[in-house]
């Protein structure tokens, strides 16, 4: 059965949803709100399968509870997640430290190195898709040919749930 496609959920401090099987987490505000972070996890768990998971933090890096919470996440599944940062701070090598230490296949990238994130998280095929879906939120595009900033989609195939 093909995804189902869904949008995005914008709340006031986070943006989530799937891309593929790759749950995809953006940080909007310097403080991530602990109802909107229940409500990203809540989606994640209900996931039937969990294999990895893209966080572009901005200036709000995981926190203690939140990398917890990750660490969590991997516990609960069969196989190993894989988290990768899209941060090329020393704050968000030092997530993808911690993260690692907790069990969590974790890598952190710049921002612009979008193919080499989805290297790690054997992703390759997922390019156009990704680049559409965090496009917007991080005002750049990978797609070739491409000039600055892109406007937001809202088209339905950025984000696509896997059946439950």
């Amino acid at each position: 059965m093909p995804n189902k496609p869904k949008d995005v959920e914008d709340l006031a401090t986070i943006s989530f949803g799937f891309v593929d099987d790759v749950f995809v987490i953006v940080h909007r505000a310097e403080t991530i709100d602990d109802f909107d972070w229940g409500r990203c996890l809540r989606e994640a768990r209900s996931a039937r399968e969990l294999p990895c998971i893209v966080i572009a933090p901005g200036d709000s890096p995981p926190n203690v509870s939140h990398r917890y919470d990750l660490c969590e996440l991997n516990e609960r599944q069969e196989l190993p997640l894989k988290v990768a940062l899209l941060s090329g701070s020393t704050t968000g090598q030092r997530v993808a430290t911690a993260l690692k230490w907790g069990g969590v296949e974790a890598g952190c990238f710049e921002v612009e190195d979008l193919d080499g994130m989805l290297g790690f998280l054997d992703r390759l095929g997922s390019r156009a898709r990704m680049s559409s879906a965090l496009g917007p939120y991080l005002e750049r595009s990978w797609l070739q040919g491409s000039t600055g900033p892109v406007r937001p989609s809202r088209r339905e195939s950025d984000f696509a749930t896997r059946p439950r």
